[in-house]
C-alpha cells in the first residue's frame, strides 16, 4: 500500500521513468548478448572461421553497455532528486504550521528523522528501487522468451528460478529482516530527541 502512493508520486515524471526502463533494458540485453555474441565467436574461431565481424560487434556492445548504464541511472537519479525536493517541499510546508508547538514536544527526534534521514532514504527507493525492478521484469520476459524459442524447457525452467531469485527469496528474507527495520528506526528517532533535548 505504502509502496503504491510511493509510486504515485512517479506520475508527472512517468515519461522519464519509462526512459529509464527502456534504457536500462536495453543496456543489460547489450550486457547478456555481449557473452553470448563472445561465446559464439570463440566457437567459430575453434572451427578456423574468420571472427572479425564479431569483434566488431563485442566493441559495439560493450561501448553501448556502459552509455545505456549512464543514461539509465541518469534518468533514475534525475527522477529521485527531483521528488525528494518535492517531498521535503511538502513536509516543511506542514512543519510550518505545526510549529513552534509540535518541535516542543517530545516528538522532535522523530520529526528530525522525518526530515533528514527518512527523505534521504527514499532516493535508494526511486534510484535503486522502481526502475531496476521493472527493467529485471522485462528482461526476464525477454530471456524467457528467447530461451523457450531455443527450448520450451529451458524456457519454462528461466521463469521458474527468475520467480525464485527475483520473488520468493526477497519476500521471504524480508519477512525477518522487518521487525529489526522497525526498531533501528524507533531507537534512532529516541536518540535524536535524547540530543535534542540535550542541547
Amino acid at each position: 500500500k505504502i509502496m503504491g502512493k510511493m509510486i504515485g508520486l512517479v506520475k508527472p515524471l512517468a515519461h522519464i521513468m519509462t526512459a529509464a526502463v527502456f534504457l536500462g533494458t536495453l543496456g543489460y540485453l547489450c550486457a547478456i548478448f555481449l557473452t553470448i555474441t563472445a561465446g559464439h565467436g570463440v566457437l567459430l574461431a575453434m572451427k578456423g572461421q574468420r571472427v572479425t565481424k564479431y569483434l566488431i560487434i563485442l566493441v559495439f556492445l560493450a561501448v553501448m553497455r556502459g552509455i545505456l548504464h549512464y543514461a539509465e541511472q541518469y534518468c533514475n537519479h534525475f527522477i529521485a532528486f527531483k521528488l525528494l525536493a518535492i517531498i521535503r517541499h511538502q513536509v516543511f510546508a506542514v512543519l510550518r504550521k505545526l510549529c513552534p508547538a509540535k518541535l516542543d514536544g517530545r516528538e522532535k527526534g522523530n520529526l528530525i528523522s522525518i526530515i533528514t534521514t527518512d527523505i534521504e532514504l527514499l532516493e535508494v527507493f526511486y534510484a535503486h528501487t522502481v526502475a531496476p525492478i521493472a527493467i529485471g521484469v522485462v528482461t526476464s520476459i525477454i530471456i524467457a522468451c528467447v530461451l523457450f524459442a531455443i527450448n520450451p524447457i529451458f524456457g519454462a525452467l528461466s521463469v521458474v528460478f527468475y520467480l525464485i531469485v527475483g520473488y520468493f527469496i526477497p519476500v521471504f528474507s524480508s519477512k525477518f529482516a522487518k521487525q529489526g527495520g522497525v526498531e533501528y528506526r524507533a531507537a534512532f528517532a529516541d536518540s535524536n530527541s535524547y540530543f535534542l533535548e540535550s542541547l
